[in-house]
């Protein structure tokens, strides 16, 4: 291969970030941006177990609904066997938003890729509401009631109504939380979430939480102190990673940290194709045209009818 001297990889640096429109300076709301890709012909598929966190026996019946993160009306409804096990195949590969949830249990929400070809084990563990909110039961109950079915004011006024009997529950604020951040009530959303942080310090979903709203709201730096605070807890969510790399991005000043978090990305999730696409045009920055090349490539194998695939074949050709 041909070296590149440092005037030409400047060069095409630039012309990355010219004609990437999102790459460093780009106004990316990170939540926006885990969905690329065209979904194939081809379908795939997802099982896994639902458990009991604390007692680690399955759960039947538990109802999980799949939303395609791309198109709401690919929506699907399935219930777990007597031994707790789901199954859902002839999935289009793309994002797919899983709500998990039984009554008795606190709801989960979580995004889950379906991929070509492939059947992908994804397992659940349910936390019982009795052992999260013991004094404020039946109130809890009703708000939960309100979020599965997404009427998120009421499920807001149900939660405070259950926080004033209960004020040191972490859970009924970061569900508080949750149900405002989707009514849009971001600023009250940020405050139930810090609330959670005070209650429970190591709990890493609402760092992650608030560092999405900080995102969205262009405010780079602390969106990266709080996603950064959420990594450290142990949080390993494939998009709490990628947003955070994207944040560092942004910051444009990041791009070592943004590699380690990229890197621990794929050891995660070996099929990312957008995380292949940003640490290829990371390591352009850097010089190491080898691995930039490699990572592309990988890219186009995965996701080769994405946006950024003309840019990456460019780039590509650039690099021979």
């Amino acid at each position: 291969m041909k070296m590149f001297n440092r005037f030409s990889l400047l060069f095409l640096f630039i012309f990355l970030v010219c004609h990437s429109g999102n790459f460093l300076n780009g106004n990316i709301e990170p939540s926006d941006r885990l969905f690329l890709g065209t979904q194939s012909g081809t379908t795939g598929a997802v099982r896994g177990l639902v458990k009991d966190a604390e007692s680690g026996k399955v759960i039947a019946k538990v109802k999980i609904v799949l939303v395609n993160s791309k198109n709401s009306t690919m929506k699907y409804e399935l219930k777990t066997d007597k031994k707790g096990a789901y199954y859902k195949g002839g999935l289009r590969p793309g994002y797919y938003e899983f709500t998990v949830e039984k009554e008795g249990f606190l709801p989960i929400s979580k995004t889950v890729r379906a991929r070509l070809g492939e059947t992908v084990q994804e397992d659940f563990e349910l936390q019982s509401l009795e052992s999260q909110v013991p004094e404020a039961i039946t109130k809890a109950k009703k708000a939960i009631k309100f979020f599965q079915e997404a009427k998120w004011e009421d499920a807001v006024k149900e939660f405070s109504k259950a926080i004033a009997e209960n004020q040191s529950s972490h859970m009924l604020f970061y569900y508080r939380g949750l149900a405002q951040e989707k009514f849009g009530n971001l600023e009250e959303a940020m405050s139930d979430f810090q609330k959670t942080i005070e209650l429970k310090p190591d709990f890493a979903l609402p760092y992650s939480m608030a560092g999405k709203i900080f995102a969205r709201q262009q405010n780079h730096e602390k969106a990266r102190e709080f996603y950064q605070k959420s990594v450290e807890l142990d949080d390993q969510n494939v998009s709490t990673l990628y947003n955070y790399a994207v944040v560092l991005i942004n910051l444009g000043e990041n791009s070592d940290e943004a590699i380690v978090i990229l890197e621990k990305l794929l050891s995660l999730d070996e099929a990312h194709a957008d995380a292949y696409y940003r640490l290829g045009m990371l390591y352009i920055s850097q010089g190491d045209t080898e691995r930039a090349k490699e990572l592309l490539q990988k890219f186009l194998e995965l996701d080769p009818e994405n946006k950024n695939a003309p840019i990456a074949r460019q780039v590509i050709d650039a690099l021979k």
